[in-house]
């Protein structure tokens, strides 16, 4: 009567050294081929069972987003409760003619194989002569609430993250610093892209954004692109669309929303970054012989004869910040204190909050780079543009640089 045989590759404190596939009985007694104790097939179920208890605690632990928790326990018993269980089946009652046919050790399991590619996975890809698929480092930040730089969608940064080549960061502060994120401080910043290289990056957006997002948020950041792109005025608003599109963009993946071209605040914000951008401009501008915004014919002689709240002599280098609300210099209209004109006999044409400047007749909002004498639209071409009128004295042929009756 041969043996029970072995468990390949496997080796237990409840089997013989010597290999004979016998157990041990309690005392270190071997038992025979067709005798079990009982008790040792209980002392492996109840391990067993103990082993799967501890697992699920670590299961619950994980769940909880607790730290340290150890790696599950190996199932290494069940083959040899189902070898004693099959030979303690066997022995009893004892086989007819006082024979005993040992049970089949279970196969091996298969060796894991150490190869890193498999024909499996493989076979899910093809090869792409044109690679423009937006990379899985993107989408990690966007799920982790960080709004992905424009710059990243440029062609030669898609490519860097595409091989690889860049840095990553921890995100989060304490206990929440777990995730490996990519580090966009290694990436050109979003001011530093011009015009067009800006609408490029933005269509990669759109394409990373259709793949991320359902369809009517994709369209809502669509209307938006398509918005800035329909104002005649786009190349002088640039730098202010450019901030306004950022702000859009950091809010939505902070706290998701669908973006609403007709919402009050989305327009109260663009007229607010176009007044940062204004504000910007007047405090930088060159003299009035140099300043892109003066207009106007004639000689110089009488250009210096008229009166206009932007001219200086010519030794200054900046020009004084003009209220377009009250015409005189030193302030801005938001922040007028002024209770009359500086043309006595006049009323205030126009008022100014945090929106922009708006007329007092009808409250229509009144182009500022109009009065700053840098708008280059027509004055019908867009429905959405703003008036064309002196904020100073109402004429719609001049704005407040070239207004003489101030």
């Amino acid at each position: 009567m041969s043996p029970t045989p072995g468990i390949p590759g496997q080796t237990s404190a409840f089997f013989s050294a010597s290999g004979s596939g016998a157990p041990i009985l309690p005392g270190g007694r071997q038992s025979g081929p067709a005798v079990f104790s009982p008790d040792v097939l209980k002392v492996l179920k109840k391990r067993e069972i103990l082993r799967l208890e501890r697992n699920n605690k670590r299961e619950e632990r994980r769940k909880a987003k607790e730290e340290d928790v150890s790696d599950d326990e190996e199932d290494d018993l069940s083959p040899y409760i189902q070898v004693l269980g099959a030979a303690a089946a066997g022995a009893n009652p004892l086989p007819p003619q006082g024979t005993f046919t040992p049970p089949q050790a279970p196969e091996a399991p298969p060796v894991a194989s150490k190869l890193l590619f498999s024909d499996k996975n493989a076979a899910k890809n093809t090869f792409r002569a044109n690679d423009n698929s937006i990379p899985t480092a993107i989408f990690s930040l966007a799920k982790n609430g960080i709004s992905p730089p424009l710059t990243l969608f440029l062609p030669t940064s898609l490519d860097r993250i595409r091989s690889s080549n860049v840095k990553t960061v921890k995100h989060g502060t304490g206990e929440t610093t777990k995730v490996t994120v990519l580090d966009i401080s290694d990436f050109p910043d979003e001011a530093t892209l011009d015009q067009a290289t800006w609408f490029t990056c933005y269509n990669n957006f759109l394409v990373f954004l259709d793949s991320a997002a359902e369809g009517n948020i994709v369209q809502g950041f669509a209307r938006h692109l398509n918005h800035i792109l329909t104002d005649s005025a786009v190349a002088v608003w640039f730098s202010a669309y450019r901030a306004f599109d950022k702000q859009i963009r950091s809010q939505f993946f902070t706290e998701p929303y669908i973006v609403d071209i007709n919402d009050p605040e989305y327009r109260a914000a663009m007229q607010s970054s176009k007044n940062s951008f204004l504000l910007s401009t007047q405090s930088s501008s060159p003299s009035s012989s140099g300043s892109p915004g003066h207009r106007g014919g004639g000689s110089g002689k009488e250009k210096g004869e008229r009166s206009k709240p932007y001219d200086k002599d010519g030794t200054s280098h900046r020009k004084p910040l003009l209220c377009f609300r009250c015409g005189r210099t030193g302030h801005a209209a938001g922040r007028c204190p002024e209770k009359n004109p500086s043309k006595h006999g006049r009323e205030f044409v126009i008022y100014a909050n945090r929106d922009g400047l708006f007329r007092i007749s009808d409250h229509r909002a009144v182009c500022m780079l109009f009065n700053c004498g840098r708008c280059d639209s027509p004055r019908s071409s867009n429905a959405n543009h703003a008036i064309h009128i002196c904020t100073l004295c109402g004429d719609s042929h001049h704005g407040a640089a070239d207004c003489t009756r101030n």
